[in-house]
């Protein structure tokens, strides 16, 4: 009698318990069905992976910190770098502002004075003291001081003459009565041989040609050139006499003077006035045609005064002032100059 076998357990062999009895199968003999055959366990043996072998899985990475705003605190040296910034800002804006103010109030006294001499405002300079700021000055309408240049070919009719003028608080804030009004004004007016000679040859023009109008004579205005009439001029220091050579032997003798009311005149001087080519003018005429002529240098509606005049050898200076002016309101003429 033939009995399966079974594999062993040949991983872990198992001692053998003592006294441990079996039981034999039974010897007689029965129908058995055929025998089956199993797979056996392989009886190689398994690799069981050693524990220090084993890679352990990556550590789990926890999530980075969220990065929290530390609140800086403003120490000595950030307090002061913004007090100087902001120093610095403030110190461009009034600069600034400075700029502005004294850019308009230039260009205000610039327009006054071109409009005043009747000359264009590329002939004017405008310079205002470093102090007081105009930016001040300004917004009170009132200048505590400024200097006005004239560097063009004439004032008013007079050609040739410059003029440096000082001038010291003025006050535009006016009423119904006046504009405002200036505290002193000092001037220097320096007027060119040339210029005396330009000028008196108009005002000599003017006289022949009105001394000539309906006479025999009168075409001689239209022959006679104005720039002719006076051809040379000389300056005598030391007498004052200015003396006007001319056509035809022409020859004038003027002394400029100052006048009772502050004007300037140039005084022709007796038995000076000889006029060629047989024309008996009178003296008186031409003295009026040069008394017109200065008159509008001088314009007493701003009480200013000729002081001073000095016979030079290249000409004639003048000195001018006045003091508590009052402007006028504006009537149109060149009072209204002064409408900033």
């Amino acid at each position: 009698m033939t009995y399966p076998v079974y594999s062993r357990n040949t991983l872990v062999p198992r001692p053998p318990v003592p006294g441990a009895q079996f039981h034999t199968a039974p010897t007689q003999s029965f129908h058995t069905a055929p025998t089956q055959g199993f797979h056996t366990a392989p009886t190689r043996g398994l690799r069981i992976p050693v524990a220090s072998q084993v890679q352990p899985p990556p550590p789990v990475q926890p999530p980075p910190p969220v990065p929290t705003k530390r609140k800086r605190s403003r120490g000595p040296l950030a307090l002061l770098l913004i007090t100087v910034i902001v120093l610095a800002l403030a110190a461009v804006g009034l600069l600034g502002a400075e700029f502005y103010a004294r850019t308009v109030a230039v260009d205000k006294i610039t327009s006054a004075t071109a409009c005043f001499i009747e000359d264009s405002e590329d002939s004017v300079d405008v310079s205002f003291e470093t102090s007081p700021p105009v930016l001040m000055q300004y917004f009170d309408d009132r200048y505590t001081g400024f200097t006005i240049t004239t560097n063009g070919s004439h004032i008013r009719t007079a050609q040739g003459m410059t003029a440096t003028i000082a001038v010291d608080d003025l006050d535009l804030n006016g009423d119904t009565s006046r504009r405002g009004t200036i505290g002193a004004i000092d001037a220097t007016v320096d007027w060119t041989s040339e210029g005396m000679r330009e000028s008196a040859n108009t005002a000599l023009k003017e006289a022949i040609d009105e001394y000539l109008e309906g006479s025999f004579l009168s075409f001689l205005s239209d022959w006679i050139s104005t720039d002719e009439v006076v051809t040379s001029i000389q300056t005598d220091p030391s007498t004052g006499i200015v003396t006007l050579e001319g056509m035809f032997d022409s020859t004038i003798a003027v002394k400029p003077q100052t006048t009772a009311d502050g004007g300037i005149k140039l005084v022709i001087q007796p038995d000076s006035f000889s006029l060629g080519g047989g024309l008996d003018l009178p003296a008186e005429d031409l003295q009026e045609k040069l008394d017109e002529m200065t008159s509008e240098l001088t314009d007493n509606k701003y009480n200013l005064r000729a002081d001073s005049l000095e016979v030079t050898n290249s000409g004639v200076v003048g000195r001018f002032s006045a003091s508590d002016v009052d402007i006028p309101p504006s009537d149109g003429t060149s009072s209204g100059c002064l409408d900033m």
